[in-house]
Protein backbone atom coordinates (compact mmCIF):
# COMPACT_ATOMS: atom_id res chain seq x y z
CA UNK A 1 0.00 0.00 0.00
CA UNK A 2 1.29 3.45 -0.89
CA UNK A 3 2.61 6.04 1.51
CA UNK A 4 0.08 8.54 0.18
CA UNK A 5 -2.82 6.25 1.07
CA UNK A 6 -1.53 5.66 4.60
CA UNK A 7 -0.83 9.35 5.19
CA UNK A 8 -4.35 10.20 4.03
CA UNK A 9 -5.79 7.57 6.35
CA UNK A 10 -3.90 8.96 9.35
CA UNK A 11 -5.16 12.47 8.67
CA UNK A 12 -8.72 11.17 8.30
CA UNK A 13 -8.49 9.36 11.64
CA UNK A 14 -7.29 12.57 13.26
CA UNK A 15 -10.02 14.64 11.64
CA UNK A 16 -12.82 12.39 13.00
CA UNK A 17 -11.16 12.43 16.45
CA UNK A 18 -10.26 8.76 16.42
CA UNK A 19 -6.87 10.03 17.62
CA UNK A 20 -6.87 12.61 20.41
CA UNK A 21 -4.10 14.46 22.19
CA UNK A 22 -4.18 16.07 25.62
CA UNK A 23 -4.29 14.40 29.02
CA UNK A 24 -6.37 11.26 29.35
CA UNK A 25 -6.65 9.00 32.35
CA UNK A 26 -6.67 5.41 31.16
CA UNK A 27 -8.57 2.64 32.93
CA UNK A 28 -5.21 1.41 34.19
CA UNK A 29 -4.81 4.67 36.12
CA UNK A 30 -2.03 5.98 33.87
CA UNK A 31 -2.25 9.51 32.49
CA UNK A 32 -1.65 9.35 28.75
CA UNK A 33 -0.93 12.24 26.35
CA UNK A 34 -2.69 10.37 23.53
CA UNK A 35 -5.94 8.45 23.25
CA UNK A 36 -7.07 6.20 20.41
CA UNK A 37 -10.84 5.86 20.10
CA UNK A 38 -11.38 3.98 16.85
CA UNK A 39 -14.96 3.13 17.76
CA UNK A 40 -15.95 6.46 16.26
CA UNK A 41 -15.26 5.24 12.71
CA UNK A 42 -18.53 3.26 12.72
CA UNK A 43 -20.22 6.64 12.13
CA UNK A 44 -18.15 7.24 8.98
CA UNK A 45 -19.01 4.52 6.40
CA UNK A 46 -16.41 5.56 3.83
CA UNK A 47 -13.64 5.58 6.42
CA UNK A 48 -14.77 2.26 7.86
CA UNK A 49 -14.74 0.71 4.38
CA UNK A 50 -11.27 2.14 3.76
CA UNK A 51 -9.92 0.76 7.04
CA UNK A 52 -11.40 -2.67 6.30
CA UNK A 53 -9.92 -2.66 2.80
CA UNK A 54 -6.47 -1.75 4.11
CA UNK A 55 -6.61 -4.47 6.76
CA UNK A 56 -7.42 -7.02 4.07
CA UNK A 57 -4.72 -5.61 1.80
CA UNK A 58 -2.19 -5.96 4.63
CA UNK A 59 -3.09 -9.64 4.98
CA UNK A 60 -2.77 -10.19 1.22
CA UNK A 61 0.58 -8.39 1.02
CA UNK A 62 1.87 -10.54 3.88
CA UNK A 63 0.86 -13.66 1.94
CA UNK A 64 -1.39 -14.92 4.71
CA UNK A 65 -3.45 -18.05 4.12
CA UNK A 66 -6.57 -18.51 6.21
CA UNK A 67 -9.98 -20.18 6.13
CA UNK A 68 -12.01 -17.81 8.30
CA UNK A 69 -11.86 -14.47 10.09
CA UNK A 70 -12.59 -13.41 13.67
CA UNK A 71 -12.67 -9.82 14.92
CA UNK A 72 -11.64 -9.02 18.48
CA UNK A 73 -14.72 -7.68 20.27
CA UNK A 74 -15.98 -5.07 20.01
CA UNK A 75 -14.48 -2.38 17.76
CA UNK A 76 -13.01 -4.85 15.27
CA UNK A 77 -16.30 -6.72 14.75
CA UNK A 78 -17.70 -4.38 12.06
CA UNK A 79 -14.30 -4.31 10.35
CA UNK A 80 -14.17 -8.11 10.23
CA UNK A 81 -17.77 -8.17 8.99
CA UNK A 82 -16.97 -5.90 6.03
CA UNK A 83 -13.87 -7.92 5.15
CA UNK A 84 -15.83 -11.17 5.20
CA UNK A 85 -18.87 -9.91 3.30
CA UNK A 86 -16.70 -8.22 0.66
CA UNK A 87 -14.30 -11.10 0.08
CA UNK A 88 -16.61 -13.99 0.97
CA UNK A 89 -14.74 -15.37 3.96
CA UNK A 90 -16.59 -17.33 6.66
CA UNK A 91 -16.74 -15.23 9.83
CA UNK A 92 -16.63 -16.26 13.47
CA UNK A 93 -17.78 -14.10 16.37
CA UNK A 94 -16.11 -14.35 19.74
CA UNK A 95 -18.18 -13.46 22.77
CA UNK A 96 -16.48 -11.79 25.72
CA UNK A 97 -18.64 -13.86 28.03
CA UNK A 98 -20.66 -16.98 27.33
CA UNK A 99 -24.44 -16.70 27.64
CA UNK A 100 -25.98 -18.60 30.53
CA UNK A 101 -28.64 -19.96 28.18
CA UNK A 102 -28.86 -21.47 24.71
CA UNK A 103 -25.62 -22.99 23.40
CA UNK A 104 -23.51 -21.14 26.01
CA UNK A 105 -20.69 -20.91 23.45
CA UNK A 106 -17.89 -18.35 23.38
CA UNK A 107 -17.47 -18.73 19.60
CA UNK A 108 -20.46 -18.26 17.31
CA UNK A 109 -20.50 -19.46 13.71
CA UNK A 110 -19.60 -22.61 11.82
CA UNK A 111 -16.47 -23.82 13.58
CA UNK A 112 -14.41 -26.44 11.75
CA UNK A 113 -11.55 -27.90 13.74
CA UNK A 114 -8.26 -27.56 11.90
CA UNK A 115 -9.21 -24.39 10.00
CA UNK A 116 -6.82 -21.44 10.10
CA UNK A 117 -8.45 -18.32 11.54
CA UNK A 118 -7.18 -14.78 10.93
CA UNK A 119 -7.72 -12.36 13.81
CA UNK A 120 -8.65 -8.72 13.09
CA UNK A 121 -8.02 -5.98 15.67
CA UNK A 122 -8.18 -2.18 15.70
CA UNK A 123 -5.39 -1.23 18.15
CA UNK A 124 -2.71 -3.33 19.83
CA UNK A 125 -0.72 -2.28 22.88
CA UNK A 126 0.28 -5.37 24.86
CA UNK A 127 -1.44 -7.85 22.56
CA UNK A 128 -3.48 -9.38 25.38
CA UNK A 129 -6.86 -9.03 23.64
CA UNK A 130 -5.53 -10.67 20.49
CA UNK A 131 -3.93 -13.44 22.53
CA UNK A 132 -7.07 -14.02 24.55
CA UNK A 133 -9.10 -14.32 21.34
CA UNK A 134 -6.49 -16.69 19.90
CA UNK A 135 -6.70 -18.91 22.97
CA UNK A 136 -10.49 -19.11 22.79
CA UNK A 137 -10.30 -20.03 19.09
CA UNK A 138 -7.57 -22.59 19.72
CA UNK A 139 -9.70 -24.17 22.43
CA UNK A 140 -12.29 -24.82 19.69
CA UNK A 141 -9.70 -26.65 17.58
CA UNK A 142 -8.85 -23.76 15.25
CA UNK A 143 -5.34 -22.73 14.26
CA UNK A 144 -4.23 -19.14 14.83
CA UNK A 145 -0.91 -17.97 13.40
CA UNK A 146 -1.54 -14.38 12.33
CA UNK A 147 -3.43 -11.20 13.21
CA UNK A 148 -3.89 -7.95 11.30
CA UNK A 149 -4.28 -4.66 13.16
CA UNK A 150 -4.93 -1.11 12.06
CA UNK A 151 -2.65 0.57 14.62
CA UNK A 152 0.33 -0.86 16.48
CA UNK A 153 1.13 1.33 19.49
CA UNK A 154 4.63 -0.17 19.54
CA UNK A 155 4.52 -0.90 23.25
CA UNK A 156 5.55 -4.54 23.05
CA UNK A 157 2.45 -6.17 21.57
CA UNK A 158 4.18 -7.42 18.44
CA UNK A 159 7.00 -9.01 20.43
CA UNK A 160 4.67 -10.50 23.01
CA UNK A 161 2.42 -12.09 20.36
CA UNK A 162 5.44 -13.40 18.48
CA UNK A 163 6.62 -15.13 21.66
CA UNK A 164 3.20 -16.84 21.76
CA UNK A 165 3.39 -17.97 18.12
CA UNK A 166 1.18 -15.27 16.58
CA UNK A 167 2.58 -12.86 13.97
CA UNK A 168 1.14 -9.34 14.02
CA UNK A 169 0.78 -7.39 10.77
CA UNK A 170 0.03 -3.69 11.26
CA UNK A 171 -1.31 -1.19 8.74
CA UNK A 172 0.04 1.81 10.66
CA UNK A 173 2.53 2.19 13.51
CA UNK A 174 2.26 4.89 16.14
CA UNK A 175 5.67 6.21 15.00
CA UNK A 176 4.39 6.80 11.50
CA UNK A 177 1.17 8.31 12.83
CA UNK A 178 3.08 10.83 14.96
CA UNK A 179 5.42 11.67 12.10
CA UNK A 180 2.57 12.34 9.65
CA UNK A 181 0.61 14.45 12.12
CA UNK A 182 3.72 16.45 13.02
CA UNK A 183 4.72 17.08 9.39
CA UNK A 184 1.16 18.12 8.54
CA UNK A 185 1.06 20.61 11.41
CA UNK A 186 -1.69 18.77 13.28
CA UNK A 187 0.52 18.46 16.38
CA UNK A 188 3.51 20.42 17.66
CA UNK A 189 6.96 19.38 18.82
CA UNK A 190 5.95 19.26 22.48
CA UNK A 191 3.04 16.89 21.82
CA UNK A 192 5.18 14.76 19.52
CA UNK A 193 7.91 14.43 22.16
CA UNK A 194 5.56 13.76 25.09
CA UNK A 195 3.75 10.95 23.25
CA UNK A 196 7.00 9.44 22.04
CA UNK A 197 8.39 9.50 25.58
CA UNK A 198 5.19 7.97 26.99
CA UNK A 199 5.30 5.11 24.48
CA UNK A 200 8.95 4.37 25.21
CA UNK A 201 8.46 4.53 28.97
CA UNK A 202 5.39 2.28 29.05
CA UNK A 203 6.50 -0.90 27.34
CA UNK A 204 4.44 -4.00 28.12
CA UNK A 205 6.85 -6.75 27.10
CA UNK A 206 10.34 -7.79 28.12
CA UNK A 207 12.30 -10.79 26.81
CA UNK A 208 11.82 -14.22 28.32
CA UNK A 209 13.58 -14.59 31.64
CA UNK A 210 13.16 -10.94 32.56
CA UNK A 211 9.44 -11.13 33.31
CA UNK A 212 6.65 -9.02 31.92
CA UNK A 213 5.43 -5.66 33.02
CA UNK A 214 2.30 -6.82 34.73
CA UNK A 215 3.42 -10.30 35.66
CA UNK A 216 0.32 -11.73 34.06
CA UNK A 217 1.31 -10.21 30.73
CA UNK A 218 -2.09 -8.55 30.49
CA UNK A 219 -4.04 -11.79 30.18
CA UNK A 220 -7.56 -12.00 31.52
CA UNK A 221 -8.36 -14.15 34.53
CA UNK A 222 -10.52 -16.33 32.28
CA UNK A 223 -7.78 -16.98 29.73
CA UNK A 224 -5.27 -17.79 32.48
CA UNK A 225 -7.74 -20.22 34.02
CA UNK A 226 -7.89 -21.99 30.65
CA UNK A 227 -4.13 -22.59 30.49
CA UNK A 228 -3.09 -26.19 31.04
CA UNK A 229 -0.22 -25.02 33.27
CA UNK A 230 -2.56 -23.28 35.72
CA UNK A 231 -2.86 -24.97 39.12
CA UNK A 232 -6.39 -26.31 39.84
CA UNK A 233 -6.80 -23.99 42.84
CA UNK A 234 -5.67 -20.97 40.82
CA UNK A 235 -8.00 -22.08 38.03
CA UNK A 236 -10.89 -22.10 40.48
CA UNK A 237 -9.93 -18.68 41.82
CA UNK A 238 -9.58 -17.09 38.37
CA UNK A 239 -12.90 -18.58 37.31
CA UNK A 240 -14.88 -17.32 40.30
CA UNK A 241 -13.24 -13.91 39.98
CA UNK A 242 -14.53 -13.64 36.40
CA UNK A 243 -17.95 -14.99 37.34
CA UNK A 244 -18.39 -12.56 40.25
CA UNK A 245 -16.51 -9.63 38.70
CA UNK A 246 -14.37 -9.20 41.79
CA UNK A 247 -10.70 -9.31 42.73
CA UNK A 248 -11.33 -8.16 46.29
CA UNK A 249 -9.91 -10.06 49.25
CA UNK A 250 -11.06 -8.92 52.68
CA UNK A 251 -8.62 -9.36 55.54
CA UNK A 252 -10.91 -10.35 58.40
CA UNK A 253 -8.79 -9.22 61.36
CA UNK A 254 -11.51 -9.70 63.98
CA UNK A 255 -11.41 -11.21 67.47
CA UNK A 256 -14.70 -13.13 67.65
CA UNK A 257 -16.20 -15.83 65.46
CA UNK A 258 -19.63 -14.18 65.36
CA UNK A 259 -18.18 -11.09 63.70
CA UNK A 260 -16.17 -13.27 61.33
CA UNK A 261 -19.27 -15.16 60.25
CA UNK A 262 -21.24 -11.93 59.87
CA UNK A 263 -18.50 -10.59 57.61
CA UNK A 264 -18.57 -13.76 55.51
CA UNK A 265 -22.36 -13.60 55.16
CA UNK A 266 -22.53 -9.88 54.40
CA UNK A 267 -19.46 -9.41 52.21
CA UNK A 268 -19.32 -12.90 50.70
CA UNK A 269 -21.10 -11.93 47.46
CA UNK A 270 -18.55 -9.16 46.82
CA UNK A 271 -15.27 -10.96 47.48
CA UNK A 272 -13.12 -13.64 45.88
CA UNK A 273 -11.14 -14.47 49.03
CA UNK A 274 -11.68 -14.09 52.77
CA UNK A 275 -8.33 -13.88 54.57
CA UNK A 276 -8.57 -15.09 58.15
CA UNK A 277 -6.31 -14.97 61.20
CA UNK A 278 -7.60 -17.70 63.52
CA UNK A 279 -4.78 -16.94 65.97
CA UNK A 280 -6.60 -13.81 67.10
CA UNK A 281 -10.03 -15.41 67.48
CA UNK A 282 -10.75 -15.48 71.20
CA UNK A 283 -13.57 -18.02 70.85
CA UNK A 284 -12.28 -20.24 68.04
CA UNK A 285 -14.26 -23.44 67.45
CA UNK A 286 -14.43 -26.08 64.73
CA UNK A 287 -18.19 -25.58 64.56
CA UNK A 288 -17.68 -21.95 63.61
CA UNK A 289 -15.15 -22.95 60.97
CA UNK A 290 -17.62 -25.44 59.50
CA UNK A 291 -20.20 -22.67 59.22
CA UNK A 292 -17.56 -20.48 57.56
CA UNK A 293 -16.91 -23.21 55.00
CA UNK A 294 -20.63 -23.42 54.28
CA UNK A 295 -20.75 -19.66 53.74
CA UNK A 296 -17.78 -19.83 51.37
CA UNK A 297 -19.65 -22.42 49.30
CA UNK A 298 -22.86 -20.39 49.44
CA UNK A 299 -21.23 -17.17 48.24
CA UNK A 300 -18.48 -18.77 46.14
CA UNK A 301 -15.30 -17.41 47.70
CA UNK A 302 -12.07 -19.00 48.92
CA UNK A 303 -10.77 -18.96 52.49
CA UNK A 304 -7.13 -18.06 53.01
CA UNK A 305 -5.76 -18.64 56.50
CA UNK A 306 -2.83 -16.31 57.03
CA UNK A 307 -1.25 -17.63 60.22
CA UNK A 308 2.16 -16.21 60.98
CA UNK A 309 3.95 -14.19 63.62
CA UNK A 310 5.73 -11.97 61.11
CA UNK A 311 2.64 -10.05 60.08
CA UNK A 312 2.11 -6.33 59.64
CA UNK A 313 0.44 -3.45 61.40
CA UNK A 314 -2.75 -3.98 63.33
CA UNK A 315 -2.85 -7.79 63.11
CA UNK A 316 0.59 -8.41 64.56
CA UNK A 317 -0.36 -6.56 67.72
CA UNK A 318 -3.14 -9.07 68.25
CA UNK A 319 -1.23 -12.16 67.14
CA UNK A 320 1.87 -11.45 69.16
CA UNK A 321 2.77 -8.70 71.61
CA UNK A 322 5.13 -6.23 70.03
CA UNK A 323 5.65 -2.77 68.58
CA UNK A 324 3.04 -0.67 66.83
CA UNK A 325 4.09 -1.28 63.24
CA UNK A 326 2.83 1.05 60.54
CA UNK A 327 1.32 0.16 57.19
CA UNK A 328 1.70 1.83 53.82
CA UNK A 329 -1.35 1.73 51.57
CA UNK A 330 -1.64 1.83 47.80
CA UNK A 331 -4.65 2.38 45.58
CA UNK A 332 -6.36 -0.42 43.61
CA UNK A 333 -5.07 1.22 40.42
CA UNK A 334 -1.49 0.99 41.70
CA UNK A 335 -1.88 -2.56 43.01
CA UNK A 336 -3.56 -4.01 39.92
CA UNK A 337 -2.39 -1.66 37.18
CA UNK A 338 1.15 -0.59 38.08
CA UNK A 339 2.35 -3.41 40.33
CA UNK A 340 0.65 -6.18 38.36
CA UNK A 341 -1.07 -7.90 41.28
CA UNK A 342 -4.20 -9.94 40.61
CA UNK A 343 -5.98 -9.39 43.93
CA UNK A 344 -6.41 -6.37 46.20
CA UNK A 345 -6.37 -7.08 49.95
CA UNK A 346 -8.30 -4.69 52.17
CA UNK A 347 -8.62 -4.85 55.95
CA UNK A 348 -9.26 -1.79 58.06
CA UNK A 349 -10.35 0.19 55.02
CA UNK A 350 -13.54 -1.87 55.14
CA UNK A 351 -13.69 -3.08 58.75
CA UNK A 352 -13.49 0.44 60.20
CA UNK A 353 -16.25 1.79 57.94
CA UNK A 354 -19.68 2.54 59.38
CA UNK A 355 -21.23 0.76 56.40
CA UNK A 356 -18.97 -2.18 55.62
CA UNK A 357 -21.09 -3.45 52.73
CA UNK A 358 -21.10 -0.09 50.97
CA UNK A 359 -17.36 0.35 51.49
CA UNK A 360 -16.62 -3.17 50.25
CA UNK A 361 -18.59 -2.48 47.08
CA UNK A 362 -16.49 0.64 46.49
CA UNK A 363 -13.29 -1.40 46.76
CA UNK A 364 -14.72 -4.20 44.61
CA UNK A 365 -15.63 -1.78 41.85
CA UNK A 366 -12.30 0.05 42.05
CA UNK A 367 -10.36 -3.20 41.90
CA UNK A 368 -12.38 -4.55 39.00
CA UNK A 369 -12.14 -1.28 37.08
CA UNK A 370 -8.36 -1.34 37.56
CA UNK A 371 -8.26 -4.90 36.21
CA UNK A 372 -10.36 -3.97 33.17
CA UNK A 373 -8.06 -1.01 32.69
CA UNK A 374 -5.05 -3.30 32.66
CA UNK A 375 -6.69 -5.35 29.94
CA UNK A 376 -7.46 -2.20 27.95
CA UNK A 377 -3.72 -1.75 27.36
CA UNK A 378 -3.99 -4.15 24.46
Amino acid sequence: MSAEVLDSLILSLYDVQAVKFGEFKLKSGLNSPVYFDLRVIVSYPDLMNQVSALLHQRAVEAGLKFDCVCGVPYTALPLATIICSTHHYPMLIRRKEAKDYGTKRLIEGAVRAGDVCLIVEDVVTSGSSVMETAQVLQAEGLKVTDAVVLLDREQGGTERLSSEGVSLHAVVSVSRLLDVLFRSGRIGQQTFSSVEKFIQKNQTFTPAGEGQKNGSGGRSYRSRAALSSTHPLAKRLFTLMEEKHTNLCVSADVSHTQELLELAETLGPLICVLKTHVDILQDFSTDAMNILKELSAKHNFLIFEDRKFADIGNTVRQQYEGDDLGQQYTTPEQVIGSKGSDVIIVGRGILSASDRLKEAEKYRKAGWDAYRGRLSLS
